[in-house]
């Protein structure tokens, strides 16, 4: 790293951990500093005099000898602690360290918190990063998620650094920390050859099947002047997790949203749906790397790097749908318990529908970053480097999706002309059905008596209702190029004081295209609004369609059909549009005329949250290719891919940035000062698409079946500059014992779909008039300014015995302005008129306040025996509110966090285990309208520990067998909605399972 060209105390992590593999590593090769016979493998290499220290215990050394040398507040894990944990990415990799915490998806590590806060940057040997996870979806269209390090394999990389106070010559962009990913020097290998790698299985708990993994790693070292590196990961794995969904169409009620108040006076909070869901997910992810380091002189060095990541995640799921007192539901019958906080503790809830969806969404991402960089170093007092680098990434999701209905479903008639009196395919359905609901974490759904106890299982009430595909494209560009030079100050100060100066340019381009595949229904009867002809239009109506269609459902008659008497053509006279009208897409098929299509999941959802534990749904292994699977259902309809363009942006960011710095102190002084100042000037540039004029036009018969036509694209330009100064202090105030201090001013970027994203609004049928009307919206802001804050940090390290290490540290961190999601309550027009809801956008609202206390432990004892141990206290406060409470905390921030370590190692016996917690965290706000209300409620999810660990042997000098777990217990995550006992998510935990060999030559 380029901050690094200091010649006193060295940030670099120790030369031991680097060709140690990731997820099940060979030891770590080399270590050149002292060592002292404490069990760990020690010897000699014949005439270079080169101490080979291996082991766990090792590695540990090492990072705690980078700890003590720097001059910043850091922490660092290398190679060989990534290796001997089973981490499945870099997030993995980091959850142990102090201060941090991570976010988990499907029971993979995901986003990086320092000390609470998501908003940090991510670098590759000192330089912006790209993964591909930067821009991407959850679910359809709700879900914004950004920055997750899921993609990127531990085993290609040599170290990671977390930076939590900086100085001047690193890269802006952290307001929790700096990730550094280290890739592998290959001149810091023995001479000649190095190979090493692993080959393993894995398993998941609750899915059958074991998959494969791998990494290899191959170097050369010729003679200290030439090195190349490869490395190559392989991983592919699957998973199962049981989920319970609340907020997929973000329509919630209480009081008068409810279609029971009449009968049940006491108000309860009634979701449209709760999804009980059973997700199965397939990921395949390979990466690979390549170094060249060439020394042509003992002044200059000149290398390369290459780093990339291909990984395909394939998501699965089965949902049935159960909705309560609105919409699709009657509400409340019978007996029924509501607690003091409005919670529906059990009940029965009668229900006009009953409905399962497939769900499949498969996203393949890959991701290139290419670095060069020449460092000079003739041992005078002047140094420098210059660093190129190239970085980009594209992501392609396609999601298809399919509803089927137990219920009798009423469709339009397949006629070919003309109206058509409507049929029910699934006849022997019953038209309505009673569940009961019994309160949890993850609540249990029966079927009342009364009702068709097989109702979900039994092939003759199915009907294949609704088919849709949708998807969604990012691409992102990146280049930069920076210059750092360093000179010692002589006339008696050489290596006393050293002054740094530097620069960078920088761009990056993000490129987010979301989109539906529509059917081409020209020639079927369908009439575009255009064709009509002026003088037999209505006065006052809307004619703004275009005969192409998004939901694929036998429901959904002819557009024409809304026509005003008597401009319809004589064919269409006195059809209706939800009544008689004909169909606009046939064939019909049930699960008893189309068997072949059917899926049993048996056991859904772990068993015990459905009566009968088998549920009949459409075939999920269909559906992965979105396109050919919804063209093959209809062959005679054209389907093509039309932009979304309220949900496509694009953001072009440029940044010129220098700074200046001084250090004083040498390598043997008792102390270290570093102050410095960065500059950088930031341009933005945000287009983002907004309807053209009040009553746009569509590619689709509606707004909500399909995507809009008219539309104008508002480039938002701003540009702004930031200040950032920094001081960093150490001072070894005893044997053992130092203190240090930091302050700084910090920036970080704000999420680029919150500057981008337009204005997307969500529908939803109503059964009362078959009408579709707004439920809730978002849309983004190009006008957001990034975080910003003064940062201040004081802490103390004592350091004895054998990688002993006692620490404390305080935290401080004073924020400008939180970015925060307010609602506000907007008309739109809808089929029936039009109605108010409540929109979500991102806003900088008010400052708040993050601070804490680190703890830190670690000991080695002499017959093998270690651990670490760490807690972290993070109090934040801001002036987010719900209805419920006032001065909440930072979304994501838990107050208490604890991550402990065991190991042994003895005569090449190895085990380890891990385990990981925090407590309680707030979310973020939910809003619904409830009638003429919108309320507001905060989010929360329950505390989290995790139980990895780890065994190995090693059978000879070469080869190592093993086997890890991560999950060991199993741990669910419960996510609430205000009060404890009312849900709102929960997924399962799984456990994996490893086995593999290791070697090394």
């Amino acid at each position: 790293m380029h901050s690094g060209i200091l010649r006193n105390r060295s940030t670099f992590l120790a030369a031991a951990s680097v060709l140690a593999l990731g997820a099940g590593s060979a030891p770590a090769f080399a270590q050149a500093q002292d060592a002292t016979d404490t069990g760990q493998a020690v010897s000699e290499e014949a005439g270079e005099n080169v101490i080979v220290v291996t082991g766990f215990r090792a590695s540990l050394e090492s990072a705690l000898n980078a700890k003590r040398e720097s001059n910043l507040i850091i922490e660092s894990v290398t190679a060989e602690d990534i290796g001997k944990f089973p981490d499945q990415n870099v997030a993995e990799s980091l959850q142990r360290l102090p201060g941090i915490q991570i976010d988990r998806e499907n029971g993979q590590g995901s986003k990086v918190r320092i000390r609470g806060l998501e908003q940090n940057v991510t670098l590759l040997n000192g330089e912006l990063f790209v993964s591909g996870l930067e821009v991407y979806k959850v679910g359809e269209g709700n879900y914004n998620r950004y920055d997750s390090l899921e993609g990127v394999p531990s085993e290609l990389i040599g170290g990671i650094e977390v930076f939590k106070s900086p100085n001047a010559s690193l890269l802006e962009g952290g307001l929790g920390g700096i990730v550094n990913l280290k890739t592998r020097n290959p001149l810091d290998l023995k001479s000649g050859l190095t190979l090493a790698g692993n080959a393993k299985m894995s398993k998941g708990s609750e899915i059958a099947g074991w998959e494969p993994a791998g990494a290899a790693v191959i170097g050369y070292n010729f003679n200290d002047r030439l090195g190349v590196i490869a490395s190559f990961s392989y991983e592919k794995t699957n998973n199962h997790v049981n989920v319970l969904g609340g907020d997929n169409r973000g329509n919630w009620a209480f009081d008068e949203g409810r279609r029971d108040t009449a009968t049940v006076p006491t108000n309860y909070y009634a979701p449209e749906y709760r999804y009980v869901t059973d997700r199965d997910q397939y990921r395949r992810r390979w990466g690979a790397s390549l170094g060249i380091t060439y020394r042509p002189t003992d002044t200059l060095e000149v290398s390369a790097q290459y780093f990339h990541s291909d990984m395909k995640i394939d998501t699965r799921e089965a949902s049935v749908k159960f909705p309560f007192g609105q919409g699709e539901s009657q509400g409340l019958v019978g007996d029924y318990s509501i607690n003091e906080n409005g919670v529906l503790t059990q009940g029965t809830v009668r229900a006009q529908s009953a409905e399962a969806i497939s769900f499949v969404d498969v996203s393949n991402i890959k991701a290139d970053n290419v670095q060069f960089a020449l460092e000079w170093d003739n041992d005078t007092n002047f140094r420098a480097s210059v660093m190129a680098n190239y970085a980009s990434s594209s992501m392609k999701r396609e999601v298809a999706n399919n509803d089927v209905r137990y219920t009798a479903y009423g469709v339009r008639g397949p006629g070919t002309s003309g109206p058509q009196p409507g049929f029910t395919p699934n006849a022997d359905a019953p038209p309505t059905f009673d569940f009961t609901y019994t309160n949890g974490d993850f609540p249990s759904f029966g079927i009342a008596p009364g009702s068709p106890q097989d109702l979900f299982s039994n092939p003759d009430y199915g009907f294949f209702k609704s088919h849709w595909a949708f998807g969604d494209r990012s691409d992102i560009d990146g280049h930069s190029i920076r210059g750092d030079f360093a000179y010692d100050v002589a006339d008696g100060f050489e290596d006393t004081i050293t002054l740094s100066a530097g620069f960078r340019y920088g761009q990056r381009t993000v490129d987010f295209v979301s989109g539906r595949y529509l059917a081409d229904y020209s020639g079927k009867g369908e009439l575009d609004a255009t064709a009509i002809p002026e003088d037999e239009r209505v006065d006052g109506y809307s004619y703004n369609w275009t005969p192409y269609g998004y939901f694929q459902d036998g429901a959904i008659g002819y557009k024409i059909c809304d026509l005003p008497e008597p401009n319809k053509p004589a064919a269409f006279a006195g059809c209706t549009r939800f009544g008689n009208s004909p169909a606009l897409i046939t064939p019909y098929q049930t699960l008893v005329s189309n068997p072949e299509r059917m899926e049993a999941i048996r056991n859904f959802a772990g068993g015990g949250r459905i009566q009968g534990d088998t549920v009949l749904v459409a075939d999920r292994s269909q559906m992965t290719n979105a396109l050919e699977w919804i063209q093959a259902l209809y062959p005679d309809t054209s389907f093509t891919f039309f932009e979304d363009p309220l949900q496509s942006y694009r953001v072009k960011e440029e940044t010129k940035s220098g700074y200046l710095m001084a250090d004083l102190g040498g390598p043997d002084d008792s102390y270290h000062v570093n102050v410095g100042l960065r500059v950088v000037n930031t341009n933005l540039t945000v287009d983002q698409n907004q309807p053209a004029n009040a009553d746009p036009s569509y590619w689709g018969t509606d707004s909500w079946n399909g995507v809009l036509r008219d539309y104008t694209t508002n480039t938002v330009v701003r540009s702004y500059t930031d200040f950032l100064p920094s001081a960093n202090a150490v001072f070894d105030v005893a044997e053992g014992s130092k203190v240090r201090f930091s302050a700084a001013r910090v920036v970080a970027r704000q999420p680029l779909v919150s500057l981008g994203e337009g204005f997307s609004t969500t529908f939803t049928r109503d059964p009362a008039d078959d009408l579709f009307k707004f439920t809730n919206g978002k849309r983004g802001n190009a006008e957001l300014d990034p975080f910003r804050a003064y940062q201040f940090d004081l802490g103390f390290e004592h350091y004895f015995g054998d990688q002993g290490l006692l620490s404390a540290g305080l935290f401080w961190k004073e924020v400008d302005s939180f970015i925060v999601n307010e609602t506000v309550t907007v008309f739109v027009n809808d089929q029936g008129g039009g109605r108010m809801g409540p929109v979500s956008q991102p806003a900088n609202g008010s400052g708040g306040r993050v601070r804490g206390l680190e703890l830190a432990a670690q000991y080695a004892f002499d017959f093998g025996l270690g651990f670490t141990a760490n807690y972290t206290f993070s109090d934040t406060e801001t002036d987010f509110s719900t209805d419920f409470d006032d001065k909440l905390p930072l979304p994501g921030v838990s107050k208490h966090s604890a991550n402990g370590q065991v190991y042994f190692e003895h005569s090449g016996f190895a085990a380890r285990a891990s385990y990981s917690w925090r407590s309680k965290q707030y979310m973020g706000n939910f809003s619904f309208a409830d009638g003429s209300v919108t309320r507001t409620m905060g989010i929360y999810q329950k505390s989290y520990g995790q139980l990895d660990g780890q065994i190995s042997y090693q059978l000879t000098d070469n080869f190592e067998v093993f086997a890890e777990a991560i999950n060991i217990t199993k741990a669910n995550s419960s996510v609430y909605l205000q009060f404890p006992e009312l849900p709102f998510r929960y997924q399962s935990g799984s456990r994996r399972i490893y086995g593999g060999v290791k070697f090394t030559f």
